[in-house]
């Protein structure tokens, strides 16, 4: 969704960087503002409901009917998408786990496109990673060697007697096992 609104040009809205300007609280400096001026921040106001509000209306259509309800007392795009953030975009332990099992389990398939394989890890390590649960480079090529096929094992020594174990990163055993595919 992120990347959504930020095609749209839309982002500073939800980050809370463009702000709406409002006519003063207070009568006497209200009655001080020159009738173009007035019109000025009526314009603004204007431009910046608009605007947010095609932002907001862009995150709420993305969201079950049920989280639309929940959320409905949101007043501007900012406030929506940090509510649903701090509400959504928290990693558990079991998603960490669930990541890291697939790591696990994951198998490389003599008849599949490794590459598969390759994008899951890569994408369970990033989640990983922005939960602050980072996997160290050497384990994350060890794993992915162990989801080798029987068939292809000798690449386990191809890869770790190229590479010393400080280098012995995932790309490695990508590159290996593409070539060998």
């Amino acid at each position: 969704m992120k990347a959504l609104i930020q095609s749209t040009s839309m982002w500073a809205y939800v980050m809370g960087k463009v702000s709406r300007e409002y006519f003063p609280d207070n009568d006497a400096e209200f009655e001080k503002l020159t009738q173009v001026r007035k019109d000025e921040i009526m314009a603004s106001i204007n431009e910046f409901e608009k605007n947010d509000g095609m932002v907001l209306g862009q995150i709420t259509l993305r969201l079950s009917p049920t989280i639309q309800q929940n959320h409905q007392h949101c007043p501007n795009s900012a406030s929506l998408w940090n509510t649903l953030k701090a509400t959504y975009g928290k990693s558990t332990a079991s998603t960490v786990f669930k990541d890291f099992k697939d790591c696990l389990n994951g198998c490389i398939y003599t008849n599949a496109d490794p590459q598969i394989y390759f994008n899951k890890v890569y994408g369970a390590y990033a989640c990983m990673k922005a939960a602050d649960v980072a996997i160290p480079p050497q384990l994350q090529a060890m794993i992915a060697l162990a989801a080798l096929p029987q068939k292809w094992e000798m690449l386990i020594s191809v890869v770790t007697g190229d590479n010393p174990l400080e280098d012995l990163i995932l790309s490695n055993v990508c590159t290996a096992v593409i070539t060998q595919f």
